[in-house]
């Protein structure tokens, strides 16, 4: 696992910071801004490695006005959007109402988004070819206006309760879309440029059929946006701000770049981020070596943000994942979408139901920078 060195690109104003980190981001430049609140400046931060590229970019957005500067204020409030795919099971509904509670924190907006189908051609068999297509069409309307009644119905709940309880720069609205869910889902979060997809899973139940189970697990392995998931029993009613996150990592070499985007994401919260590698192998001094390498990095970088580094011994993952989760009180468990690492085991379907639909508590994962 080898280190990123890191560089500062520019000392700014907090707002030109995020502005430049945003436009750094839209170039697939992975960045982050150190000394927040400092009155000197707010640094902007790179790999070494990208910083030929990063240098032509500080230059363009030192410049930018007029349109140019409208497009990078999009992007800017894109940070602050929540996407909500709703398929109308109890744990849709209650990642809607968790995504208001994050909302009410980071001032950001909602979209609820629901994809309707037509299943009419598969168990209904007509006599007459007239009489399917009439018939059909009529299906197809009635299956619409259900829907849109009852996406308005979540969208006027939420939108009443950001009233009654003068919550402050959230504003949301819906989107009712005809297609496959999985496809139609990724499509609008590329369209709409959410900064987190918030999605329910079964968690520990499972009961009846519910299209949420697979299509979060799908689009977890295809979005380029975080995917918060939470589970069916878990109590948004009673929101606290997480203050406990776990982060597990497979000592993969966008680690540190992962990292920094959850600390950005999660600093509103002043949180715990305990960063940990679950030992199950013989490699112990290897694995220590890695860990300490972590800490000192993030001791150097975040010397004033609570992060603990550490090794959870245990010849099983899931155990030594809940084990943890326990002792700790964890809120939040995070970790990073890598096509041929950690995620790749936790995605394979027994192990999967255990962690991802089983849980009790929400997950974090981001995509894979590489």
């Amino acid at each position: 696992m080898e280190a990123y060195n890191f560089v500062t690109i520019a000392s700014q104003t907090y707002a030109r910071s995020i502005l430049l980190k945003s436009r750094l981001e839209m170039a697939g430049i992975p960045c982050f801004l150190a000394n927040i609140g400092d009155p000197n400046g707010v640094e902007v931060r790179i790999s070494e490695k990208d910083a030929a590229a990063a240098f032509n970019i500080v230059e363009e957005v030192e410049q930018a006005s007029g349109e140019g500067k409208e497009v990078f204020m999009k992007t800017l409030r894109s940070i602050r959007r929540i996407m909500v795919p709703i398929d109308f099971s109890p744990m849709s509904i209650k990642a809607a109402r968790y995504a208001l509670e994050l909302a009410r924190v980071l001032k950001a907006d909602i979209r609820l988004v629901h994809v309707w189908f037509s299943q009419a051609g598969e168990p209904i068999v007509f006599n007459e070819v007239y009489a399917y297509q009439v018939n059909f069409e009529g299906l197809l309307k009635e299956q619409e206006d259900e829907a849109r009644q009852r996406i308005e119905s979540l969208c006027n709940e939420l939108k009443q309760r950001v009233r009654k309880e003068k919550i402050r720069g959230t504003h949301i609205d819906y989107k009712l879309i005809r297609g496959i869910a999985i496809d139609e889902i990724l499509q609008m979060a590329d369209e709409y440029k959410p900064g987190l997809l918030v999605m329910g899973t079964r968690g520990k139940a499972h009961e009846g059929h519910v299209m949420m189970g697979s299509t979060t697990a799908k689009v977890i392995e295809k979005c380029r946006v975080p995917v918060l998931t939470i589970p069916l029993h878990y109590d948004a009613e009673a929101f606290e701000q997480p203050s406990r996150i776990m982060y597990i990592t497979n000592f993969d070499d966008s680690d540190f770049i992962n990292l920094h985007k959850l600390i950005a994401f999660v600093r509103p919260f002043k949180v715990k981020i305990y960063c940990v590698h679950v030992h199950i192998a013989d490699s112990v001094v290897l694995d220590e070596a890695r860990m300490k390498k972590m800490r000192e990095h993030f001791d150097r970088e975040y010397s004033t943000f609570n992060i603990e580094c550490g090794l959870i011994e245990s010849g099983d993952l899931l155990e030594g994942i809940e084990s943890f989760v326990q002792e700790k009180q964890i809120d939040v468990i995070s970790l990073v979408s890598h096509k041929r690492s950690l995620i790749s085991q936790l995605l394979k379907p027994g192990l999967t139901r255990k962690i991802l639909f089983q849980s009790e508590i929400p997950l974090l994962v981001f995509r894979d920078v590489q």
